[in-house]
């Protein structure tokens, strides 16, 4: 819009007219190029979603547009004779191009198929020892970013794990191979360290300029934008501080009010432009691919100061406590959702809570992936459940959900009258803490992004109907369990005697606890990857690590498919098994 103006109020000379009018503002020469380098944006920023990496063709259609008014506003101004604000425009006007020529390529990178393109022209890190990986967090993330980059890129573009190149699927895997039991000590955070890390740079990979910045010619252009601003700037000032010498720049910029107001604005953009290139500096030097690269490619003199100066700054800004994603899940309740579901959108953003990912579920979903056998060991869940097992996954879920919160419910009501010692009542608190918190997420997920699960049908019109259901409206848990006739009724009708056993409580809540843990499994094994990367401009989320740890291992989509339920040889019960 502003180079359009420009183009049509160009001046025609370049002192005032006969008719006494106003001086030509021929500063808003160098204006033009500054839009450029705005439209290229910070390295930080480049796209705000994930299909903006898909539309980076319509992106370059837009430059070449952009850079066609701006090369019609600087041919004007050569006829006019002001070759000084041209060759500084000039100058400026090459930074721009290239700022925004990063912009679209990081944009193309970032699309599918540019995170399956070749990486030969990247900048290639020195190798680190695979005996370095598990020492210190700062090997971590060194090792993170220099061997399984290259995997999670080709993870998140659809391959498959026999897709990958031998040595990137060799690395990519063996990060979560483990010694011996006492090795597995301490592992839990360990690995969802090195998982956080990991959707970082992929972060930086498919919404920032990182991807471009790593190679060389990135690097190259990257030095030459910043020459060309400094330049086009020095040009500037030196214009300005002769303009009294000279007496037509003289009466153009001291003797006219609002081209003074036009010399301070360009100062402003000019400072603003540096301003801007120094915080995305900063910004970008604390990209966890940033620091690998400069440990493994400078000299043994500044590999000291990197480990004696730089790394501890780095790890002051980002702690090893310190998550790399919002480690937190959504919570969604049913009860809510019936209510929000006729009061409109206003009380659904207010019913809308988060939740912290606790060390608790964090262990429980690692212990189901530690490789002690060919295949994990199956959970043995009563033949009642053979019922609910069998159902659509949606209404599995909802099924589930609702159970849970009148197992919570008679839990937390039974607690002061049950006998049990102190140490029992807190096993048992976070027994429900940890069920109630994996059903309302794995809730959140089927309310508000349904496309992160397998379901086979519309979600909105299955959790309709349930609100509107006559059981839905019993405000009373304990009449569920008699006057329940949502999704998998049988089940509840098996179930819900169960309940009234002595201790049959705390045994059904870590059954649930397993459960959900197992479900929560199943459904990232069977999610698609583009779901996970349009997840990650939000924060991220559970189910996204949860894919990339099962990844790590082979299983799920990328390697080993997984399946929810089977019967077992005696036909019992139901077997929740790999």
């Amino acid at each position: 819009m502003l180079l359009g103006h420009l183009s049509r109020n160009l001046p025609t000379t370049s002192t005032t007219d006969d008719n006494h009018q106003k001086p030509t503002h021929q500063l808003m020469l160098l204006w033009a190029p500054f839009l450029l380098i705005h439209l290229g944006g910070q390295d930080t920023v480049t796209a705000f979603s994930l299909e903006d990496n898909e539309l980076w063709l319509r992106h370059l259609l837009n430059l070449l547009c952009q850079a066609c008014l701006v090369l019609y506003v600087l041919r004007k101004f050569v006829a006019l004779a002001q070759y000084q604000l041209v060759i500084s425009a000039a100058f400026l006007f090459v930074a721009g191009i290239i700022k925004y020529g990063e912009r679209i390529w990081a944009l193309k990178l970032g699309s599918q198929k540019g995170l399956r393109t070749s990486t030969s022209t990247e900048v290639k890190y020195r190798e680190v020892e695979d005996s370095e990986r598990h020492s210190t967090y700062q090997a971590i993330v060194m090792y993170a970013a220099i061997h399984t980059e290259e995997g999670v890129r080709d993870i998140f573009a659809g391959r498959k794990m026999l897709d990958m190149r031998e040595a990137i699927g060799r690395k990519f895997r063996y990060i979560h191979v483990y010694a011996d039991e006492e090795a597995q000590i301490g592992e839990t955070e360990v690995n969802f360290k090195r998982v956080e890390i990991e959707l970082s740079i992929m972060y930086d990979d498919l919404f920032t300029k990182s991807r471009v910045i790593r190679t060389r010619p990135g690097a190259i252009l990257r030095c030459v934008s910043l020459a060309s601003m400094v330049v086009g700037f020095v040009l500037y000032v030196k214009m300005m501080s002769s303009s009294a010498d000279t007496e037509q720049t003289t009466a153009v910029y001291n003797n006219d009010n609002r081209s003074r107001v036009d010399a301070a604005i360009t100062y402003i953009l000019f400072v603003g432009a540096f301003c801007l290139e120094g915080c995305s500096f900063f910004i970008v030097m604390m990209s966890p691919w940033a620091w690998p690269f400069m440990g493994t490619q400078a000299g043994c003199f500044s590999r000291v100061l990197f480990n004696q100066v730089v790394w501890p700054i780095f790890s002051r800004i980002q702690p090893e406590t310190k998550p790399w994603w919002s480690n937190s899940m959504g919570q969604y309740n049913f009860w809510s959702w019936r209510s929000i579901s006729i009061q409109g959108l206003w009380e659904k953003i207010h019913d809308t809570k988060h939740a912290k990912v606790t060390t608790e579920i964090k262990k429980l979903i690692h212990e189901l992936l530690r490789p002690r056998h060919p295949k994990l060991m199956p959970i043995l869940v009563p033949e009642s459940y053979k019922f609910v097992l069998q159902l659509p996954f949606e209404e599995l879920l909802l099924s589930l959900h609702v159970w849970t919160e009148v197992v919570v419910h008679k839990a937390d009501k039974s607690m002061n009258t049950s006998n049990l010692t102190l140490a029992g009542k807190e096993a048992r608190q976070r027994l429900m803490d940890t069920c109630k918190r994996l059903s309302d997420y794995m809730f959140y997920l089927l309310v508000e992004h349904p496309a992160m699960l397998p379901v086979s049908t519309n979600v909105q019109d299955v959790m309709t109907k349930a609100a509107d259901s006559r059981w839905a409206w019993l405000y009373s848990l304990e009449k569920l369990t008699t006057h329940y006739a949502g999704p998998g009724r049988d089940f509840w009708q098996g179930q819900s005697p169960f309940l009234e056993q002595q201790g049959a409580i705390d045994v059904e809540l870590r059954r649930l606890q397993m459960l959900w843990v197992r479900i929560l499994l199943y459904a990232a094994g069977k999610s698609r990857p583009e779901e996970h990367a349009r997840r990650l401009s939000t924060g991220g989320e559970l189910i996204t690590l949860v894919w990339l740890l099962m990844a790590h291992r082979g299983l799920g989509n990328v390697k080993v498919g997984i399946s929810l339920s089977q019967e077992d040889d005696t036909g019992i019960g139901h077997l929740l098994y790999w």
